[in-house]
């Protein structure tokens, strides 16, 4: 006797409430079906299944049998999978969706790289600021940034994304630098709508976070545009660290209120299963996480 294959007889019959039924799903016939699950029960020395011509139910030995036997077979295919992940070698096609802007300037130049490295992984990458559902939609991997709020997904940090506020020199020369958040009320705030709470920016304030309200006369849903709005030398914003990363180092552009910094945004890759992790995920994930935490050191 197989004990696993008479096990996934039984919770086949309970599952669907026939041995014909079980036999179809689990390409058995109906009485190879019935035999797995008389094996099943002549091992345990009970009855786990009360038959008649028209239905079947549980015994009482059967309710605490079958309330385990699920997470058993499911662990058990776990395993069978990981080791088999563990000798394949990375393939297929994979699906990624990130952030536009940030996929554009950071993903998508790594793909040549990757694809090369991994030539039988084939990569279909989306790029939108829509939020995507991975298993409703079908994703291998998402990349976002973000304080990642708790998920039932598998989340790896890939690198830190630090939100900066920032002004042009011209900026900070005409209008001073703010040496407290409080001073932000004098100053013309470029709003980054992408943000929530867009005009409310949260500063550390005597150990705690609190948010300063913040005005001006531009709001754009584009962090790209608020980069060039402020080069313009029209205003102070907070914008990632990973789109201003040149202009800092070239001296357009300076930070301000470092200090009173509340952010704690990263770059994570979020997946499926962490124990049934396919080979291609797995190559994708830690290509990333190579990739990215170099060049973060500049943001």
């Amino acid at each position: 006797m197989n004990l696993i294959d008479c096990m996934r007889a039984f919770s086949a019959v309970v599952e669907t409430g026939s041995f014909t039924k079980a036999g179809d799903r689990l390409n058995l016939s109906k009485t190879l079906t019935s035999k797995k699950v008389q094996a099943l029960e002549a091992h345990l020395g009970t009855r786990l299944l009360n038959r008649t011509t028209r239905s079947l139910s549980l015994t009482e030995a059967g309710h605490l049998f079958h309330g385990r036997c699920g997470q058993i077979l499911e662990d058990v295919e776990e395993l069978e999978a990981l080791i088999q992940n563990q000798a394949a070698s990375p393939r297929g096609r994979l699906s990624v969706t990130a952030p536009t802007t940030f996929g554009e300037m950071f993903i998508a130049p790594l793909m040549p790289a990757f694809t090369e490295k991994f030539p039988e992984i084939s990569v279909d990458l989306n790029l939108t600021d829509r939020h995507i559902d991975l298993v409703d939609e079908g994703f291998d991997v998402a990349v976002r940034i973000s304080d990642l709020a708790d998920s039932a997904l598998i989340a790896r940090k890939l690198a830190p994304a630090p939100i900066h506020i920032c002004a042009s020199i011209d900026y900070f020369r005409k209008y001073g630098k703010p040496a407290h958040p409080t001073d932000l009320e004098h100053h013309r705030c470029v709003i980054d709508t992408n943000f929530q709470n867009a005009s409310s920016w949260p500063f550390k304030l005597d150990r705690e976070i609190r948010s300063v309200q913040v005005n001006g006369p531009l709001a754009v849903n584009s962090a790209r545009a608020v980069k060039d709005i402020v080069l313009a030398g029209s205003g102070i914003a907070l914008i990632p660290g990973y789109m201003i990363a040149r202009e800092r180092r070239e001296g357009q552009l300076e930070t301000a209120l470092s200090d009173f910094n509340a952010f704690n945004i990263n770059v994570y890759a979020l997946y499926n299963s962490k124990r049934n992790l396919a080979p291609k995920v797995r190559a994708f994930v830690d290509f990333l996480a190579d990739k990215l935490s170099e060049t973060a050191t500049d943001w």
